[in-house]
């Protein structure tokens, strides 16, 4: 299985924004475009299309923390389209993201957040050695890896 990280271009742009989660997922993460709008706000931000060879099956973003009193990178946002969930994407896309994330902030704390209520991405997330801080911001646990 290749799983790769893309660029967002005007050839990916809609594929991009037309992926989404379940029904049950749609509470617990923002939709594409709104990412991408974000990432034009925050230059800080890296935005990634993820691919399972040569079609789109996620998202990604992340950058520094853009509050005061924390500019630990984090883990924005994260997420495999419905159609492709529980096939190990997710996984292979998560290794790709922490390489990604780690070359560019070398021996830093790796942060990212999630809501209480999504017992499925907490379970992921420990897998890659994400710990639960107990701290919550913005209404989500944050973890940290790192």
């Amino acid at each position: 299985m290749a799983i790769t990280l893309r660029e967002i271009t005007e050839d990916n742009f809609y594929q991009c924004i037309d992926l989404e989660v379940t029904n049950e997922q749609k509470n617990f993460v923002a939709p594409n475009v709104y990412s991408i709008a974000e990432s034009k706000i925050y230059p800080e931000a890296t935005i990634k299309a993820i691919y399972k060879d040569e079609e789109i099956v996620g998202f990604m973003m992340f950058g520094r923390n853009n509050e005061k009193d924390d500019t630990s990178p984090w883990l924005i946002r994260f997420m495999i389209d419905q159609r492709y969930q529980g096939k190990g994407y997710g996984k292979a896309a998560m290794n790709k993201v922490l390489d990604l994330m780690t070359s560019k902030y070398p021996n830093e704390t790796l942060c990212l957040s999630t809501d209480p209520d999504n017992i499925n991405a907490i379970a992921f997330y420990e897998t890659f050695g994400f710990e639960n801080t107990g701290l919550i911001q913005h209404d989500e646990l944050v973890f940290k890896k790192g």
